[in-house]
């Protein structure tokens, strides 16, 4: 007798979200000890290569199996921007390097820190996708927190400008220029990671009410 391939499509968004998080802890790594930011980004390169392989495995998964746990474009998304995240964590820490950043800010750490705080709400929220648990408070819980962690980036961004511009009009020169370019764009990424975050929010929030 016949019977259809399990998906486990579900278990690899699950790793894959694994190892999202765990670049996002790199990455607060390098922003807390930039003299290891060459090491961080080495190891953020291993971790990106291993995310596109879970990319490829679940994009063929979703396009072989007939009966799959969620939509195909639910899926398809998903895996989509957990590599979105992934990618510019290490387009970040790339950038650091490529900036010959060496001396960091309380800002910047406390960017990184809303990251892996999203990153882990990501990974809880997927866990309990594997489990179809979307109408537990603790599913609710990840997609409010998501929200928060977003609006808290914003706060932050829209302050490290201000100071940023401040310091630039008190201290003007060449250096402090230089400076101020390097860092709004590496505030800007780190915004921008944020971001997609809470799209990944919006996917749940969309699984909530899709799958009563």
């Amino acid at each position: 007798m016949f019977l259809p391939k399990k998906s486990q499509v579900l278990i690899k968004l699950v790793e894959q979200s694994s190892v999202v998080e765990e670049g996002a802890k790199i990455l607060k790594e390098a922003f807390n000890n930039l003299s290891e930011l060459k090491h961080c980004c080495a190891r953020l390169e291993i971790l990106e290569f291993k995310g596109d392989e879970f990319v490829h495995e679940i994009t063929e998964e979703i396009e072989k199996i007939f009966i799959l746990p969620l939509d195909k474009e639910d899926i398809k998304e998903m895996t989509d921007r957990l590599d979105d995240i992934l990618d510019e964590i290490e387009q970040l820490a790339n950038r650091l390097y490529l900036y010959d950043i060496t001396k960091g800010n309380e800002s910047s750490i406390e960017f990184s820190d809303l990251i892996l705080q999203a990153v882990k709400q990501i990974h809880k929220g997927l866990i309990l996708v594997n489990e179809h648990k979307f109408h537990s408070d603790e599913f609710l819980e990840c997609f409010e927190n998501l929200h928060t962690l977003e609006n808290q980036g914003d706060k932050l961004h829209r302050r490290v400008l201000k100071e940023l511009m401040s310091e630039a009009s008190a201290n003007f020169n060449n250096e402090t220029l230089l400076s101020l370019i390097k860092w709004k764009e590496i505030f800007q990424m780190l915004e921008d990671t944020l971001d997609i975050c809470e799209d990944v929010a919006i996917i749940f929030g969309r699984l909530r009410i899709k799958y009563r």
